[in-house]
């Protein structure tokens, strides 16, 4: 089905969507045609002035999008509140430029999260294919090719010019601070008084705002935070045995893999519900409740299940002590110190920030309360790897594949 959709496409006789795109018509008995796609004159007219809007001075997409809710003009599903994706996915469409394409992407696992402090979860996600194995379909043009391309310039200079991609100021801890109440990321901003501090996305996301969800936590102070973060980095770096005590509690198995901890906890209430079966049994034997056989055989079954518990313990046991490897880790994390410390007091910002980089996976801000989350590399050849990377619940339900 997949090569004759594609023979389809490359013979012009097959568009690319089941759902024409805004501004197009669709012929009701044969939707899928090329030849028969017309241009809807109300739909097109707006798609035009969208894109003249948008080549005005200071113009913006969440401009247009609050320009034409305001107008009360239907979205592409018929809604009534205008998304900044939506008018930017008009925008880069080349659709109405008169060449639609298809067999741009390919499916692929979901492979990032909508916050730091969320698993991906279940989904999937796309990833693009080279330019030259693209199929293009000719349709009607709504939008000169000049004027798209005035366009696409606008939006890459804008991103290249977004708040998030600034970095006129020096925010020690960009990218790396979350909200601890929507657990949505936080980014730098500097006020026309000189202050800088760090706002959670979800006091400024319009989409957020509409449905009444606004984000109400407070702003953080940056030059508070970034001190608070820099001097603990110090002390964990100038105190081994801070990470020595955190050695002993993952030695008693606190900082085992979630999974495994938990499974080890099931088999060892198992366990002891078969000693007391075991024991239940006995007396029954002994009471004469029972005779020899029966109690032969159920004591049989009951060491056999024994047995499968204690290999099934065994085998978690082992796959705990292959990841946490105490005597490496020890060793290394010391190692990694001691070249740490001399540079520590003359360090300038970008070092600094390399050394955020490496060691620091995520600061949580709520209110009064600042949790930060450390990640230490076992070995210096090791690569850096998120500590968020290896829990357990990183994914959500979907299991990582092993090796």
């Amino acid at each position: 089905m997949r090569r004759g959709r594609l023979t389809r496409y490359r013979a012009g006789k097959l568009t690319p969507w089941t759902r024409s795109p805004y501004g197009y018509r669709v012929d009701p008995e044969h939707p899928r045609d090329p030849g028969l796609l017309q241009i809807d004159p109300a739909e097109s007219a707006i798609v035009l002035q969208m894109f003249a809007w948008y080549l005005e001075t200071e113009s913006s997409l969440y401009c247009i999008a609050k320009r034409l809710t305001d107008l009360s003009l239907p979205t592409p599903t018929g809604k009534l509140r205008w998304n900044v994706s939506t008018v930017r996915g008009i925008f880069k469409n080349p659709t109405y430029t008169g060449c639609a394409y298809t067999n741009r992407s390919r499916p692929i696992p979901a492979m990032q999260r909508k916050s730091a402090l969320l698993p991906i979860g279940k989904g999937g996600s796309t990833a693009p294919r080279p330019p030259e194995e693209w199929i293009a379909i000719h349709v009607p043009a709504i939008v000169p090719q000049e004027t798209f391309d005035q366009v696409q310039t606008k939006l890459a200079l804008n991103q290249q010019m977004a708040p998030r991609n600034n970095k006129a100021h020096s925010y020690l801890l960009r990218g790396l601070v979350s909200c601890g109440q929507c657990h949505l990321s936080a980014t730098g901003r500097s006020l026309h008084s000189g202050y800088h501090y760090y706002v959670c996305r979800g006091h400024t996301d319009s989409l957020r705002a509409a449905q009444g969800q606004r984000c109400t936590a407070r702003y953080a102070p940056a030059d508070q935070l970034d001190d608070l973060v820099w001097q603990d980095l110090c002390a964990i770096l100038t105190h081994p045995e801070m990470m020595a005590y955190a050695l002993e509690r993952a030695h008693g198995g606190h900082w085992a893999p979630q999974e495994l901890q938990a499974q080890m906890d099931l088999l060892k209430k198992a366990s002891q519900q078969l000693e007391r079966q075991q024991e239940r049994l006995l007396e029954a034997y002994l009471a004469d409740i029972i005779k020899l056989p029966e109690f032969e055989r159920k004591r049989s079954e009951l060491s056999r299940k024994q047995e499968a518990l204690k290999t099934q313990a065994a085998q978690l046991q082992s796959k705990t002590v292959q990841r946490i490897e105490l005597s490496q880790i020890a060793d290394s994390i010391e190692m990694f110190c001691a070249k740490i410390r001399p540079v520590l007091e003359q360090a300038d910002f970008a070092q600094k920030r390399q050394l955020i980089e490496w060691l620091v996976d995520r600061v949580i801000v709520s209110d009064n309360n600042v949790e930060i989350r450390y990640v230490v590399p076992i070995h210096p050849e090791d690569p850096h790897i998120p500590f968020c990377q290896l829990r357990s619940d990183y994914r959500g339900n979907v299991r990582r594949p092993q090796g």
